[in-house]
């Protein structure tokens, strides 16, 4: 693993399929990224590296390579913060006041106490990224998370007093040091291992409740210090029951590389391109409704030309997905998933995440992706969890602040009826459409049958006379009263099906959706009343769904193109 000679130079060889984790894995190719980020800023005292094979390689330290790794990596500067409430145990560097606006609009003095508090610098990823919202992404995580604790910053503070990074000098317990001696053990036949922290591998202790030590060879947890280079970190919003969003903790998407050079080629052009709108202070694209989005995100990023040319890219054999959240005093790991990238997989969720905006229904849709379930599955609990009006368009009652569930699966509902159409055709069109889609379409049918006969017996407005009361981009200009009847057809119907089970279901949807004039060909009347009687859950997640798709209808004041809205009734 480690050689060393009398001109002072340590080299290190390693291979990826010898490393024994993802944050392993991401820590050699962290060190790649490391010393190219170092080359464009045309930085000295490089270390050397060679690579041999897609996974294996050799880096070349010396003393004052490894030196100029860890300062650049560690380097810090302090930078002043005022705060509203003086800090404990800490004497502000001075106090002053400043002019504030009250919320009735009077203006008023206030104290202000301003510290100097450390802040990574992070040079070495601002020659990889866009621009400085996504370094100061990766510093907000880092504070808050794996470094929270004013002791775990310690490597930062001495390199903002302007002191060389101890981590890598040859005094005891420096890297340098560590790894000569682990040199000379391992050519005596025993191997050298050290404590791993949990600033430097996720859910690591020193030590355990049960005084048991997280251990490592020198050279595994010397690759612990540049993981975090070749991740990503995202940050989840949660919807509360009130329809308000927040945001909770952060995401870290960790990648296993399975080809050095291709994933260090793949993930530069990665992040260059990323996009780089801001939502107040977090980049609009590092914004995920669940934390699967995010490791869909980074493998989609990665290997999507790859995808395009039918070619999975092997760069990425995983991604491992972490939820980290501050919690008092104490940092809790609350998710930790992995996800082994396929071609299909990649190729639904490009599909998926074109048109999927609410955040319940993304949830929905990514979840059962991954489980490789029907795109349906798991929607009778979802309606369980929140209110009806989550779920449907109601005035006043539905959250504004979200993009309508109904919209989105509205879009799904057309997209698998165009892909039943094309398979009409003479010419076999290759698509992955399954065998519940045709049911899924003629529910869908069926259901707006009734939703359109209810609302015009409720409104007394039949939907073909206001095909031509448009406005001038082409929508439909719905009357009121006409919205109104719509939305309490669907409403009702939507809750009825919400309580019923089983055979109450069976009776409710022969009863009332096919209750109104329906057409329904001979094999499709046999499809539907023998999925009625094998699996009434399927037909009633279905029409719900249909149900909250109908509910939706597009606005005149709404900014998006037709195409982009939800379909006619």
């Amino acid at each position: 693993m480690s050689k060393h000679d009398a001109a002072e130079t340590l080299v290190l060889e390693y291979n990826l399929f010898d490393l024994p984790t993802a944050q392993h894995k991401a820590g050699l190719a962290g060190l790649l990224l490391m010393v190219e980020s170092m080359k464009r800023r045309r930085m000295k005292n490089l270390p050397d590296v060679a690579a041999s094979d897609r996974a294996a390689v050799t880096v070349a330290f010396t003393r004052e390579s490894m030196q100029s790794v860890f300062d650049d990596l560690y380097d810090a500067v302090l930078v002043e913060v005022e705060a509203k409430q003086k800090w404990s145990e800490v004497e502000p560097k001075r106090i002053v006041e400043k002019s504030v606006t009250s919320p009735n609009g009077k203006a008023k003095t206030e104290k202000r106490f301003v510290y100097d508090v450390i802040q990574p610098k992070g040079a070495f990823l601002a020659a990889l990224y866009p621009d400085d919202s996504w370094v100061a992404l990766w510093r907000d995580m880092l504070w808050k998370t794996l470094r929270s604790k004013p002791a775990s910053r310690g490597l930062f503070k001495e390199r903002a007093d302007g002191k060389p990074s101890s981590v890598a000098g040859d005094a005891k317990g420096g890297l340098w040091a560590e790894l000569i001696k682990a040199q000379a053990d391992l050519a005596k036949g025993k191997l050298r291992t050290d404590s791993v922290a949990g600033t430097l591998f996720i859910g690591a202790q020193d030590t355990n409740a049960e005084r048991v030590s997280f251990q490592g060879p020198i050279a595994h947890n010397f690759l612990l210090h540049f993981w975090l280079i070749a991740s990503l970190t995202y940050v989840p919003r949660t919807l509360a029951i009130d329809g308000k969003s927040d945001y909770a903790g952060f995401v870290i998407v960790v990648p296993e590389p399975s080809h050095l050079a291709q994933f260090t080629s793949d993930f530069l052009a990665f992040v260059a391109s990323l996009p780089t709108e801001a939502a107040g202070r977090t980049p609009r694209a590092a914004l995920i409704d669940v934390p699967e989005e995010g490791g869909l995100e980074y493998l989609y990023h990665m290997v999507r030309r790859r995808v395009a040319d039918s070619e999975l890219s092997l760069a990425v054999s995983a991604v491992e997905i972490y939820r980290l959240e501050s919690r008092g005093k104490s940092v809790h790991t609350l998710a930790a998933e992995r996800i082994s990238p396929t071609a299909t997989m990649l190729r639904r969720y490009e599909a998926l995440r074109k048109g999927c905006w609410n955040p319940l229904y993304k949830s929905l849709r990514i979840g059962n992706l991954l489980s490789q379930s029907a795109w349906f599955s798991n929607a009778d609990a979802l309606f369980g969890r929140f209110p009806f009006a989550f779920f449907l368009s109601v005035h006043g009652k539905s959250p504004a602040r979200i993009s309508p569930f109904g919209r989105d699966v509205s879009q799904t509902f057309r997209a698998l009826s165009d892909d039943l159409e094309l398979m009409k055709g003479p010419v076999p069109v290759c698509n992955e459409t399954r065998p519940d889609d045709r049911l899924a379409v003629l529910v869908h049918r069926l259901t707006r049958a009734f939703v359109n006969h209810e609302t015009k017996d409720r409104s007394g407005i039949d939907y073909e006379s206001l095909k031509t009361k448009v406005d001038d981009q082409g929508r439909i200009r719905y009357p009121e009263a006409y919205r109104d009847a719509r939305e309490k057809a669907c409403s009702s119907a939507f809750l009825a099906m919400r309580g019923r089970r089983a055979e109450d279901f069976i009776e409710y949807f022969t009863g009332t959706i096919c209750s109104v004039p329906q057409f329904l060909k001979e094999d499709e009347f046999v499809a539907l009343s023998r999925a009625l009687i094998d699996d009434p859950d399927t037909v009633k997640m279905l029409s719900m769904l249909a149900l909250s798709a109908h509910s939706y209808l597009p606005s005149p004041k709404n900014t998006e193109s037709p195409s982009q809205e939800g379909e006619s009734p």
